[in-house]
């Protein structure tokens, strides 16, 4: 069977919700976030981006800790280079804080 399980963000008229996920996955295999590449990273507020990675980490507690913050889609060519290092040290923080 499989290790792990990475899905796109939602999109395309379909929601994928992690925290549903998470809790059909109840630890069997590590899960991989889905931040929106788009909506969120490149365009999404400061406060946007870090209320959806704490929602998601903590969804990621439900899977027995088995979770990888991550995208849901490759990052664009338009999202500010000091975003990608905010999310990097906003996912480390919310994690050294559980």
């Amino acid at each position: 069977g499989a290790d792990a399980l990475a899905l796109e963000e939602s999109k395309k008229h379909f929601a994928i919700d992690i925290a549903d996920v998470a809790k059909l996955l109840d630890g069997r295999m590590a899960l991989f976030g889905n931040l929106d590449a788009i909506h969120l990273m490149e365009k999404g507020s400061d406060a946007e981006v870090k209320a959806e990675i704490a929602r998601q980490c903590q969804a990621g507690l439900r899977n027995r800790r088995r979770f990888v913050m991550c995208l849901g889609s490759p990052l664009t060519p338009r999202t500010p280079l000091r975003r990608v290092r905010d999310y990097c040290n906003w996912t480390h923080s919310w994690q050294a804080g559980t």
